[in-house]
């Protein structure tokens, strides 16, 4: 039977230099100590919608939950200053939870939890190190705050840093409002951006967009769509500063999903401790940005896959192994295949088990549409005529479901793609039916070989599952701006109209493959608004108003060979190929 909980709303906590952050505490009645978790948020403690993380059965499970509001939002004090959340959030975030140890209700022992922004503010906290945190659980989120695509990429999630501004900048407005200033026409602008998301994404040039002339959301807008440059991930990702476990969740559907991998990893082979690297664990399911669901898209995953009762155990579990000290076995890595609709554990990520297999892209030269001659398989091509297609930027591919941020305009998850593959301008490389059921688990990349005529471009790829009666349904995408093909930060010029190599990523999957079915390969240069449509000048996103248009060509010959490796669990019957 779970706690009596106590209540106690806008409890203040002064910090060194006398700001005060207000919180509201969930907890297990009575004069007993117990662990503690904080949750720090700028979007209104008391709109937190808990999820995993439901304040009410961690405190019945014995667990004083913290919900604070970050400096300058809602009702704690101070300014907030969104770009500067590397400079300040560090020293709050240690000064609270060392501020919650030393509570008469607090047995000493603190972790952190949280998803999306929240997840940033638990990364800063953990890389400042506090002495009584003992644990952090990374969910949907980066170690930076922008809903982006990996740096390496070199693209941008236009959509997501457009529409997500106003999440965070009415509580600005009405600061500004009650300093006197005059915020009429910013609300409007706000309101405007939040009922209509295509006039944010459509506008040309974005630098001019209206909100920009104001210098506070200039400079939030800025942040959103200029990646840090090498220097400054590199100091923002000390995992040598993080000395505890972690709980990385993430969705196969979620924008993010590459982040809670890549930290995950990093944290094995570089956290502050050997026993921080040996505590980083994965669970992984079947879900969007928000809260598990056993429904997305177009695919049903059974009720599971969104069992928050159960998935909620998993994660107290990982509170109860590192807060309180208990053998409780967490798996290394817990993950849904998608097809199979079931969960697996695993030792680490890729598994052991995988065995890697290489499908070629093949055509007689017409591989647009998927009514084209583009084919996939295992055998390795010889001389083949190359495929070609004009990517105009004023004319991208349409975004349909895949990995995004659930907004107004756009669902996310696993829909058919049957109307983009109708564009010439969309490149289809389709498999044979599957004789047998084949799982594929793990990373995803695909070596392309292709030439551009532009003086920058991008290349972006589809994994999607052919069903029997002819719908293609996404299962994973990715994208590669040309000149940061070197996937190190810095930008490269491109040699014209000559064949590069380029390395797309295709993110993480779980997914089985059914029988009867087949594996399709989508390449092109656009999956707009998700990401910024690169406007081929090789100018900064957000300058041009009109693009240029690059002709595109994709090789797959002796010498330029193009290929998806994919990662195939050998314990699943075989496929063919």
């Amino acid at each position: 039977m779970g706690h009596t909980i106590a209540i106690e709303l806008d409890v203040a906590m002064e910090l060194s230099d006398g700001v005060r952050l207000r919180a509201d505490i969930y907890r297990p009645e009575g004069p007993g100590a117990n662990p503690a978790i904080l949750i720090r948020t700028p979007y209104n403690k008391i709109r937190f919608e808990g999820g995993l993380f439901d304040p009410v059965a961690l405190a019945r499970a014995g667990y004083a939950v913290v919900i604070q509001d970050i400096r300058g939002r809602y009702a704690s004090e101070g300014v907030w200053e969104r770009h500067r959340m590397f400079e300040v959030e560090g020293t709050d975030g240690f000064e609270s939870v060392e501020w919650i140890a030393e509570q008469r209700w607090c047995d000493g022992n603190v972790a952190l939890a949280g998803p999306s922004y929240l997840t940033a503010m638990q990364w800063i906290a953990a890389m400042a190190a506090p002495p009584h945190l003992k644990a952090f659980v990374p969910c949907v989120g980066d170690i930076g705050t922008n809903i982006a695509p990996n740096p390496e990429t070199g693209a941008v999630s236009f959509y997501s840093a457009a529409n997500a501004l106003p999440m965070t900048a009415f509580d600005l407005v009405e600061k500004m409002k009650a300093q006197g200033e005059d915020v009429s026409e910013i609300a409007a602008y706000l309101e405007r951006m939040r009922q209509d998301p295509q006039w944010v994404v459509n506008y040309l040039p974005f630098k001019q967009f209206p909100l920009a002339k104001y210098p506070a959301f200039r400079a939030m807008l800025e942040q959103r769509l200029t990646p840090p440059s090498p220097e400054v991930l590199r100091e923002r990702r000390r995992y040598d500063r993080v000395k505890v476990p972690g709980l990385h969740v993430g969705g196969w559907f979620d924008q993010l999903e590459w982040s809670i991998f890549e930290h995950c990893r990093k944290l094995k082979q570089h956290a502050g401790t050997e026993f921080a690297r040996s505590g980083q664990h994965l669970l992984v399911g079947p879900w969007d940005h928000g809260s598990p669901k056993s429904f997305l898209g177009e695919l049903e995953f059974g009720p599971s896959s969104a069992d928050e009762l159960t998935l909620r155990g998993h994660v107290v579990d990982f509170y109860d192994k590192y807060l309180r000290g208990r053998d409780v076995d967490v798996p290394a890595v817990r993950y849904f295949v998608m097809g199979r609709n079931e969960w697996r554990t695993g030792e680490t990520w890729p598994l052991p088990q995988t065995r890697w297999e290489r499908w070629f892209l093949h055509s007689g030269g017409r591989a647009n549409t998927a009514g084209g001659d583009g084919a996939l398989n295992r055998e390795e091509p010889g001389l083949e005529p190359r495929d070609r297609y004009a990517y105009d930027p004023l004319d991208p591919v349409p975004t349909i479901g895949g990995r995004l941020l659930p907004m107004a305009g756009l669902v996310p998850g696993p829909f058919d793609q049957a109307l983009i593959e109708r564009r010439n301008d969309v490149l289809c490389y389709t498999s044979p039916e599957l004789t047998e059921e084949m799982e594929v688990t793990g990373p995803l990349a695909l070596q392309l070989a292709a030439a551009t005529t532009a003086a920058d471009t991008d290349f972006t790829a589809k994994l999607t599952d052919v069903f029997p009666d002819g719908r293609s349904i996404l299962i994973a995408e990715g994208i590669q701006r040309a000149s940061h093909r070197r996937r190190d930060g810095r930008a490269a010029a491109l040699p014209p109209d000559e064949p590069v190599r380029y390395s797309v990523s295709l993110g993480n999957t779980s997914y089985a493959f059914r029988k009867g079915h087949r594996i399709r390969l989508h390449v092109s240069s656009s999956n707009f608004p998700l990401y910024d449509r690169n406007m081929n000048t090789g100018r900064p996103s957000g300058e041009d108003a009109v693009g240029v248009i690059a002709e595109q060509t994709v090789y797959h010959e002796t010498g330029w060979l193009s290929y998806l490796d994919l990662p195939v669990i050998p314990n699943a019957e075989e496929g063919a190929g």
